[in-house]
């Protein structure tokens, strides 16, 4: 039987004795280094202005690293969460992220579902990244030297929609296709200078389209590529990219941009070019259809045309007045006119199905006792139309973005809608062929339209067409009716504050019938009246004593209340 000596029990009480300070050691050291952990993270975001929070850190074999629960608030309704981070050394190290998800603002999301990275010289100044699962094909390199420090990002083949998912709330925004190319990024103590060098196989977009489908579905893929280099000067306030160059649905863009004064009176100088701008592509890759309301074979195929267009602005946001806009626009027309452009050259019967009805049918011709022609229109009543809703009506191609910028920014100001932001052609097309709808994917539609409407038609024909169906009021439609249910007259009987009553309700008809509901204009309605006559004024559309009487005159409309 095997015993132990007085020299073997020692040796067994001091081996038990090392393991049990070793393991306390080691429980006292993971202790410590899972709290420095969790403090160097913290105080790092902290320095960037970044709120980081844990919910478990820990430090052990294997994983060396695992962090539970990783949350950036990056403030401005941006969060960027992990379920999990966990670093590993298969060899090297390795850096496996599960679940990642940046949030933004309006729903919008991109998530990964699970990564995987190599890291390289992470203990000297320099870092490298290289993605190894879903799949290869990304890597991140930082380099650092005396005067700053250089980053690349480089794809080659990547996948992207393996890699992100990209949506609003339920709704997919992008399938990135395969993407190659690289980002620079030189980073100095004046200056951060960008290269950017991009292009993707197979693009889908759906961040345009009005799905009402449970499952919506993306544009038309396309090839999409961008290609250019600037630079951001911190000291001097400045961003300037002298050159932009991309493609996308087809078209070829290319412009630059200026920034100025950036931390001060911030100055804008904008120039965009676009090529070969094809309208039924331009749909279909951002999972938009084209409006069976055109009249369209269902088959596909569609020429819609084609525009080129040039801008430029240059001015200071902060003041709308100062924005200089120029633009140039060519459009080539479609072999073949959709028929509902066409009949719009001739008599129709126009019909709204849009909000609730009854919506009696417009007979847009000279046999309708409602029908107004455009000869028989007052001129003061077209220059009060035209002032409000479209200055440059007579000297634009449909769109004017001229106008763009300074009614954007001055209605945002003022946190109401953009009034002044769409042309009456614009307006014209959205009451023939589109709903009320205000997403953007609706204004894409509305501008392949307005290009047809402006080809196929005059300007004269356009604004007779749209004086005698756009809304006036609950199942009121056309001038001469609305002269009649408001005045009880002819609209050339109307006096200059009845013109500019019915012109400043144009954009919210029915909003507007609680104003004078009790017969006679709200203080608010009232202004915005008087404001029309002012301007009526200054471009001596009226004179003095015109103007004072009609700031004057009570202004009694019939029949204001709602019917029912």
């Amino acid at each position: 039987m095997f015993t132990f000596g007085t020299r073997g029990r020692r040796w067994w009480l001091g081996a038990i004795a090392t393991v049990l300070v070793v393991s306390l050691a080691t429980l006292l050291l993971r202790s410590m280094l899972e709290h420095a952990v969790r403090a160097r993270i913290e105080s790092a975001a902290a320095r960037h202005g970044v709120v980081a929070r844990i919910g478990l850190v820990h430090v052990g074999v294997w994983p060396l690293l695992r962090l539970e629960g990783f949350d950036l608030d990056l403030g401005h309704e941006v969060r960027l969460r992990a379920d999990m981070i966990a670093a590993t050394w298969p060899g090297r190290l390795r850096l496996a992220v599960r679940a990642a998800t940046l949030a933004g603002p309006a729903g919008f999301r991109v998530s990964s579902p699970a990564t995987a990275w190599d890291i390289a010289d992470i203990l000297g100044e320099d870092l490298q990244l290289t993605l190894v699962e879903p799949q290869a094909g990304l890597s991140i390199r930082k380099l650092a030297d005396l005067v700053g420090s250089a980053w690349n990002v480089e794809a080659r083949g990547l996948d992207v929609g393996r890699l992100l998912d990209v949506r609003r709330d339920a709704h997919p925004l992008l399938d990135g296709g395969i993407a190659d190319g690289r980002v620079d990024l030189r980073v100095s103590t004046d200056a951060l200078r960008f290269h950017v060098d991009m292009g993707a196989r197979g693009v889908r977009l759906g961040a345009l389209a009005d799905n009402a489908t449970d499952e919506p579905q993306l544009g038309d893929p396309t090839d999409v590529t961008i290609r250019f280099d600037g630079a951001w000067r911190r000291a001097e306030g400045t961003i300037e990219i002298p050159e932009v160059h991309a493609t996308l649905a087809g078209a070829a863009l290319s412009g630059s941009i200026a920034l100025r004064d950036l931390d001060t009176d911030p100055i804008v100088d904008l120039a965009l070019g676009v090529q070969h701008l094809d309208f039924a592509q331009l749909l279909g890759t951002s999972g938009l259809a084209v409006p069976e309301s055109l009249g369209v074979a269902p088959d596909g195929g569609h020429d819609l045309g084609s525009a080129t267009i040039d801008v430029r602005i240059h001015g200071r946001p902060a003041d709308p007045a100062s924005l200089s806009v120029s633009q140039k626009i060519d459009f080539r027309p479609p072999r073949q006119m959709p028929p509902a452009i066409v009949r719009l050259r001739s008599d129709f019967i126009f019909s709204s199905g849009d909000g609730p009805g009854p919506h009696r049918p417009i007979d847009v011709s000279l046999a309708s006792p409602d029908f107004i022609a455009l000869r028989d229109v007052p001129p003061l009543f077209v220059r009060t139309l035209l002032l409000a809703e479209d200055t440059g009506f007579y000297g634009h191609r449909g769109i004017d973005l001229r106008e763009l910028p300074a009614a954007l920014l001055t209605n945002w100001s003022r946190g109401g809608a953009a009034r002044g932001a769409s042309t009456i052609t614009q307006q014209l097309a959205k009451n023939l062929f589109l709903s009320r709808d205000k997403q953007l994917g609706r204004k894409m539609q509305e501008l392949a339209i307005t290009f047809l409407l402006e080809s196929a038609l005059g300007k004269d024909r356009i604004l007779e067409i749209y004086l005698n169906i756009i809304e006036w009021g609950p199942d009121l439609r056309g001038l001469r009716p609305a002269a009649r249910r408001y005045f009880g007259r002819e609209p050339g009987a109307l006096t200059p504050a009845e013109m500019a009553f019915l012109v400043a309700i144009i954009p919210g008809p029915i909003k507007y019938q609680s104003s004078f509901a009790h017969g006679t204009p709200g203080p608010g309605l009232r202004s915005l009246i008087d404001e029309l006559l002012a301007k009526l004024r200054s471009v001596h559309a009226i004179g003095e004593e015109d103007y004072l009487q009609a700031l004057g005159e009570p202004i009694v409309v019939a029949g204001g209340r709602p019917p029912g």
